[in-house]
């Protein structure tokens, strides 16, 4: 008999936790990546501007108003996933440990882990350099530590293009293996 926390692609899917934080983490990331370059036409730097077409809230404080909510969804939903991955051991020997190769039970190979562990690194300074950007004054010191308010828009919108780059990345991934994609759907469960 398989537990939540072993369940795998293999036997049936990610378990239906995994997969609600998962589809929440996509549909808040696209919020804050579109409502993130209406913020970015305010004032932009490197290139002229993101289209609007592509771009969330319509206005600065609307784009504000819609990326601040998706930051507290991705907060909340990332409380709760990573609660549940260390929980479920899931976190340890899915990312953490280093294996040789794809393993049988859905663990990840080592340029998987690499990847994700990255991703990882790629989101801690998303989110520092996006607090030193939220609150300059109250988190003056992480402000300066990045270098400056607008050095930490400069690696706030890196690290974004990054993650955005590496969702894409996903996605074509995800699209050429259905199996996979419709497991995290919950689409290909085997009835037990």
């Amino acid at each position: 008999m398989t537990t939540a926390s072993t369940e795998t692609v293999a036997d049936g899917g990610p378990p239906l936790w995994m997969r609600l934080c998962h589809w929440t983490n996509a549909v808040a990331f696209l919020v804050m990546l579109t409502s993130g370059w209406q913020v970015f036409n305010a004032s932009p730097f490197w290139i002229d501007h993101v289209p609007t077409a592509v771009t969330l809230g319509g206005s600065l404080p609307g784009a504000l108003l819609w990326h601040f909510a998706g930051m507290w969804v991705l907060a909340a939903n990332g409380i709760v996933a990573l609660t549940l991955l260390v929980a479920s051991g899931r976190l340890r020997r899915l990312y953490l440990s280093l294996g040789r190769g794809h393993q049988p039970g859905g663990e990840r190979s080592r340029l998987q882990k690499v990847a994700y562990l990255g991703v990882l690194m790629l989101l801690a300074l998303e989110i520092l350099s996006g607090l030193a950007i939220w609150k300059p004054v109250q988190l003056q010191v992480l402000t300066q530590l990045a270098g400056g308010f607008q050095r930490a828009r400069e690696v706030h919108f890196i690290c974004m293009t990054l993650l955005g780059m590496f969702v894409a990345g996903h996605v074509v991934l995800a699209l050429s293996s259905p199996r996979l994609l419709l497991a995290m759907l919950g689409l290909n469960r085997r009835t037990r």
